[in-house]
């Protein structure tokens, strides 16, 4: 036998011994222990687009269209789905056999509700807003038909962000927080107590979708083998690393960098790296509640004062890079250059030069910041710093994460709010606009210019028009200063090594994995 016909054998031979081996060691039972920072703000998951909802909301539901580890739209509760020729209507025809945590099998009915329902109170329900009529055509056959063709729908419809999840018809007609939490995940609700923990236990009716050979991002073949999963909110950095390491939980979606530095050699605990894990960059309160920052000079001196490479050094150690662009340099909609002239300027002479022009007479600059999330209060400290250094007056103001979210949507009270953006801009490029756009944008002030070229990025046929639309949006943010930018966070992450075929991903998925 040849060397490379041996080495082949050997290679086939100890991929089915690992096959072999791995199919034995799988088994259900236990309590999974997931560690997050925050608490969720809702288990109502199309209202909410916070991290530690997600967590726990896409184990209990599920969605029509999915994405895939590398964010690109699959079918999930949908078998498949076909797109008329002139773009104007969906037809989605839904897997048989699935099961409602309540024991009622998926319809149509059910879809056409919950996607009704989304258009009416959904987080992002304006990327509804040309539904012109849902259907149940048959008993697996929902048909969506639009007033005019939107290229992005598969795109808005998958997105996890805030997810477009199936619920049971009878329960879709409910006010936001209503709802009693049934869906069709592979676990299902046991209870939520604020600020303590939820608990989910495995749903023994759940069906895994056999079109697919493993998971697969937020869809894929979902296989629950643990009992009960339990995540725990515990803010305190290391509370966290201590029940890691007391055996007390097994999975922490956050570890700091010296602790993680500590561990690498540990032989009961791995350390994961994701980066880019979120994207941080501040919004402003440009409105007449704005006060100093309702100013446009004032808003450009902030953008020229920060020292970004100093601020994410400080805050993140060595896990974070710097970024100008509010669009991923990996992404298809890559802005290029777009920003780069105003972005980590660190110029205080040109930043004080822009406050006296500005008018600028000492009032207090408010800062908002998550009290649970490091990043962002360790950012939030090096940014009133620096604006500090250039002779500004600033407070920050720590709140938990559904207090500090509020916070911002009220028109005064503050000016800058800091922010850590982890699965909008990871999933393409529709989810951040939605904060500068529209009557209840987040900077306070409706800009006409970044309406229009929202509705152009949505709308248009062609990805190069979509692109350049994507670029006059964000020219006008930076050069408005509705924002500064500052880097993308990376994010150190830390499993117990008895938890099995564990892989990170955008949550800390449960589903195909096993405690030894």
């Amino acid at each position: 036998m040849h060397a490379h016909a041996r080495n082949g054998a050997l290679a086939i031979a100890l991929t089915l011994l690992a096959t072999t081996s791995l199919a034995h060691a799988q088994k259900r039972g236990g309590d999974l222990v997931i560690l997050q920072q925050t608490t969720p703000t809702s288990l109502d998951a199309i209202t909410t687009i916070e991290q530690g909802s997600r967590n726990v909301n896409l184990h209990m539901f599920e969605m029509l269209i999915a994405r895939d580890e590398g964010s690109n739209p699959i079918p999930d509760l949908a078998s498949k789905f076909e797109e008329s020729a002139d773009g104007l209507t969906y037809t989605f025809t839904l897997r048989q056999g699935v099961k409602f945590h309540n024991g009622k099998e998926m319809t149509s009915e059910d879809a056409k509700a919950s996607v009704e329902r989304y258009a009416r109170i959904g987080f992002d329900r304006t990327d509804f807003a040309k539904i012109k009529a849902v259907t149940a055509r048959d008993k697996h056959t929902l048909v969506i038909t639009l007033n005019e063709r939107v290229p992005s729908f598969i795109d808005q419809l998958s997105s996890p962000r805030a997810p477009m999840v199936v619920i049971p018809a009878e329960e879709a007609g409910k006010e936001a927080g209503k709802i009693n939490m049934i869906g069709t995940g592979p676990y299902q609700f046991v209870e939520y107590l604020a600020d303590s923990h939820a608990k989910l236990k495995r749903f023994d009716g759940y069906m895994p979708n056999e079109a697919a050979k493993d998971r697969d991002g937020f869809g894929g073949k979902k296989i629950p083998y643990v009992d009960t999963v339990t995540f725990r909110i515990m803010p305190e950095a290391n509370a966290r690393l201590a029940a890691l390491e007391t055996k007390a939980a097994h999975f922490s979606e956050s570890v700091p960098n010296q602790a993680a530095k500590r561990l690498k050699d540990s032989k009961d605990i791995t350390i994961l790296k994701l980066l880019p894990w979120s994207m941080a960059f501040t919004i402003m309160n440009a409105g007449p509640g704005g006060g100093a920052t309702a100013k446009l000079g004032v808003r450009r001196a902030m953008q020229a004062a920060i020292d970004v490479e100093e601020l994410m050094l400080a805050a993140n150690d060595d896990v974070f890079r710097l970024d100008h662009a509010f669009i991923y340099p990996e992404s298809q909609y890559s802005t290029g250059d777009v920003g780069k002239a105003v972005y980590n300027q660190a110029n205080p002479e040109k930043a004080k030069k822009l406050l006296t022009e500005a008018g600028y007479k000492g009032e207090e600059i408010v800062l908002l910041a998550a009290s649970e999330v490091a990043a962002v209060k360790n950012q939030a400290v090096m940014f009133a710093e620096q604006l500090k250094a250039v002779g500004m007056k600033v407070r920050i103001d720590y709140f938990d994460a559904p207090t500090y979210t509020a916070k911002a949507q009220q028109p005064d009270g503050w000016n800058v709010y800091m922010g850590e953006f982890g699965l909008a801009p990871a999933v393409g490029p529709y989810g951040l606009p939605n904060f500068w756009t529209g009557p209840k944008n987040w900077q306070k002030l409706q800009d006409p210019e970044l309406d229009a070229a929202f509705l152009d990025l949505k709308n248009k046929l062609t990805l190069a028009e979509r692109k350049a639309a994507a670029a006059r949006f964000y020219t006008r943010v930076t050069d408005q200063a509705y924002s500064v930018r500052l880097g993308d966070n990376g994010l150190l992450q830390a499993v117990r090594n008895e938890v099995k075929n564990f892989t990170p991903y955008r949550i800390p998925r449960a589903w195909g994995v096993w405690l030894e």
